[in-house]
């Protein structure tokens, strides 16, 4: 195995345990919903949760980005993939700027919690890595 490609193996197997890790708010925020109201501290939780969850998907994005330079792989479902990454990361980033009024967060918000995409970014990976 060439080195780069070791090294792109690895750099993806890392960018995909951040993802994991990352998104695994969601799951476990609508479990916690079932159980409103939180206490202080699960509240406390979520929101130390919701910033852990945007720092880690802006490293995953940059791993995957970097991921894609080292391998150089020319698979059109893995680029796909990386476009709806970075409409998922940007719309994040800037659901959580203060620059924005209200209306246009709430705007952003609907943009980047649709579930649909986060299933067609899934469907887009699994059909460039096979």
């Amino acid at each position: 195995m060439e080195n780069s490609e070791w090294m792109g193996k690895i750099i993806g197997i890392a960018s995909l345990l951040l993802f994991v890790v990352a998104n695994a708010y969601y799951p476990a925020r609508l479990i916690a919903n079932q159980y409103r109201p939180w206490s202080m501290d699960v509240a406390l939780l979520f929101k130390r949760y919701s910033d852990i969850h945007m720092w880690l998907n802006v490293i995953a994005f940059m791993l995957m980005a970097l991921q894609a330079y080292i391998t150089n792989d020319s698979k059109i479902f893995l680029y796909a993939s990386i476009l709806v990454t970075v409409w998922l990361t940007v719309a994040g980033l800037l659901k959580r700027s203060r620059r924005f009024s209200r209306d246009t967060r709430k705007q952003m918000r609907l943009l980047h919690t649709q579930q649909t995409i986060f299933v067609v970014w899934l469907v887009l990976l699994l059909w460039g890595i096979l």
